[in-house]
């Protein structure tokens, strides 16, 4: 889309928007469509606004405390390890997936990939009451320590 380049006051409202979209819960895509329609640009300027925001975020986190990303991440890392046991315990699938599926984006991945899950043989999943001896069993075998 040709037109004219945006003003630095333009790209800094258009940044703030991005940041209000994903924060109202909008995945990156729905926002990017949200962004491009309001603001008639480009898919890829829409991406570049909602990059910035994150990319504001990263750095706001840095000067407020002061924390290495390395540190950040294992701090990260042990939260969602803890959610996804306290999900196991609840026998919370939904949750234990969604915490996974983050685990997976802490470490890079599951960058443009999909997670499907299907039962045994491509089945439709089935999901049973599990004893507590097997909860256990489960999270000790993910590395985890029972909340």
């Amino acid at each position: 889309m040709a037109g004219t380049r945006s003003t630095k006051e333009q790209m800094e409202s258009r940044i703030d928007q991005a940041e209000l979209l994903i924060l109202q819960g909008l995945s990156s895509r729905q926002a990017q469509k949200v962004l491009a329609q309001k603001y008639g640009v480009s898919k890829r300027t829409a991406i570049r606004y909602i990059s910035a925001a994150y990319s504001r975020w990263r750095q706001s986190a840095l000067e407020e405390d002061g924390r290495t990303t390395s540190e950040r991440r294992k701090e990260h890392e042990r939260m969602l390890k803890l959610i996804t046991a306290t999900a196991a315990k609840e026998g919370r699938l939904d949750l234990q997936l969604k915490a996974v599926g983050m685990l997976m984006q802490l470490y890079g991945t599951s960058v443009n990939t999909r997670l499907e899950v299907t039962g045994k043989n491509g089945g439709a999943i089935s999901v049973k009451e599990m004893s507590k001896t097997d909860i256990a069993r489960l999270v000790s075998d993910a590395g985890l320590k029972p909340a």
